[in-house]
């Protein structure tokens, strides 16, 4: 601890047989608690609802800080468990929710999200990769709620530049000029954020392979820049599409890292290829929900992975309606 003190001046002087002057100066201890002292933290917030309606969601509560730590005092890290616990919450088969469709049975998202779909392009895929995947976001796109008070969806699809040149005018490097996102950068925005799920769909079947490389840090950049577009009470969420190495390892964790202080990213890595490492890295907690594995490229167009994808993205599903009777008729008398 330290001292404090206070003093004050002599006005008039002791004269005569008068009474001398009180103390003109007082001292007293301060600061006597430990330099160095642990945070406080406050109490558990309440369980979230749960984050999917079916297929094991989580449920999710934290602790922040209330004192921070003093001098060489320690404070527990914001996703260690003494700050952050998940419980396991709607561990049930999602058959309740399917839809009858011609092509196969879906859950449909009634919740009320916006989800940027950034669709990767890059030649890695095949031709047959790539209409597997046209197929899936197709489906994808057709299982959403599109209304104000539901889902709005976006669509982009990612390549990457062909040259050097291109690449740094991508990026942004010094002293290149400004490139042409889809002619240079090969990243294309389909359609912004809107209600109209369904038109997006139709779309799709249009779409022309990039066939290029894959610059997955301006694509998720670009995803970062749509958030204005969005809806400042709705869940935002960017679902990335991907079977390919990023072309640059460091912008792409840095271009992930700072998505994830505004939007929670699901990965769906596709393909033996997908760089499984890095998408575990980068993915949203908890990563199990957050990271949906495809191994084969032909599984795109299963109903199942989009299911999957569905339940990850919307925790709440429309429900099925339920069969309408025939009314009975009276018999008739002969």
């Amino acid at each position: 601890g330290g001292i404090r003190e206070r003093m004050r001046p002599v006005l008039t002087e002791m004269k005569y047989s008068g009474e001398p002057c009180e103390d003109t100066e007082e001292t007293e201890g301060c600061n006597s608690q430990n330099c160095n002292a642990d945070c406080n933290l406050v109490d558990w917030t309440e369980w979230t609802s749960c984050s999917q309606a079916c297929w094991k969601g989580s449920a999710r509560r934290d602790r922040v800080i209330k004192d921070a730590a003093r001098g060489t005092g320690k404070c527990p890290a914001p996703v260690g468990e003494e700050r952050l616990q998940y419980r396991d919450c709607n561990d049930k088969p999602c058959s309740e929710f399917y839809h009858t469709t011609p092509k196969g049975n879906f859950i449909k998202c009634g919740s009320k999200v916006d989800l940027i779909i950034l669709m990767d392009g890059s030649g890695s895929l095949g031709e047959t990769g790539w209409m597997s995947s046209l197929t899936m976001v197709q489906s994808l796109l057709s299982n959403l709620m599109g209304a104000d008070d539901m889902v709005k969806a976006a669509l982009q699809v990612f390549s990457g530049p062909t040259t050097w040149d291109q690449y740094r005018s991508c990026i942004g490097a010094v002293g290149s000029a400004p490139p042409d996102m889809e002619k240079d950068c090969r990243i294309a925005w389909i359609k912004h954020l809107t209600n109209n799920t369904m038109e997006i769909a139709k779309m799709v079947s249009d779409l022309k392979f990039p066939e290029a490389t894959t610059l997955t840090s301006v694509a998720l950049a670009s995803a970062e820049a749509e958030l204005i577009n969005g809806r400042e009470d709705a869940s935002s969420v960017v679902l990335v599409i991907t079977d390919g190495k990023p072309m640059s390892h460091e912008r792409t964790v840095a271009a992930a890292t700072a998505l994830k202080e505004k939007a929670r990213i699901i990965w769906v890595p596709v393909g033996p290829s997908a760089p499984m490492e890095l998408v575990e890295e980068l993915a949203s907690l908890p990563k199990h929900e957050n990271v949906i594995q495809i191994d084969d490229l032909k599984k795109l167009a299963w109903p199942y992975f989009v299911n999957k994808i569905i339940a990850a993205a919307c925790p709440v599903l429309e429900p099925v309606a339920a069969p309408t009777e025939a009314p009975m008729v009276a018999p008739t008398k002969k």
